[in-house]
């Protein structure tokens, strides 16, 4: 994050210094600048969103389905557990890993469209910045 407000800091400082843009260009790239901002803050959101999701899938894969409680002293016995309800079990907890993988890949494909526009708008920008003043 601090490197984003950096790069956009420097983008933003260069343009005042530079001061060879003409005023079109100057909104232009402010503009950019704003969208930029925007992309890069729905990209962090993404990513921790996706990193959320990651740990909770490892979690879930970790955990072993609990069918039955277990007993609360050690002299009680354990209660043997219903077949149909294993299997129902089992069955839940692999539809919400498979939810949680369709989660991850389509937020890992928004993250990536996210970085692609971002690159775009650097190219705008530097593009921008390279012109003549008019």
């Amino acid at each position: 994050m601090q490197l984003i407000l950096l790069c956009v800091f420097f983008a933003t400082a260069n343009t005042i210094w530079a001061n060879t843009e003409t005023p079109d260009q100057e909104a232009q790239i402010r503009q950019l600048e704003k969208t930029l901002t925007r992309i890069q803050q729905e990209s962090q959101s993404t990513y921790q969103q996706f990193l959320m999701i990651q740990e909770m899938r490892r979690n879930e894969i970790a955990e072993a389905p609990q069918a039955f409680r277990q007993p609360k002293s050690p002299s009680q016995s354990i209660p043997i557990p219903n077949y149909e309800d294993l299997i129902r079990l089992k069955e839940e907890k692999q539809d919400l890993i498979d939810k949680y993988t369709t989660d991850l890949d389509r937020l890992y494909a928004r993250y990536r469209e996210l970085e692609d526009e971002k690159q775009a708008i650097f190219e705008q920008i530097r593009s921008l910045e390279k012109k003549p003043k008019e």
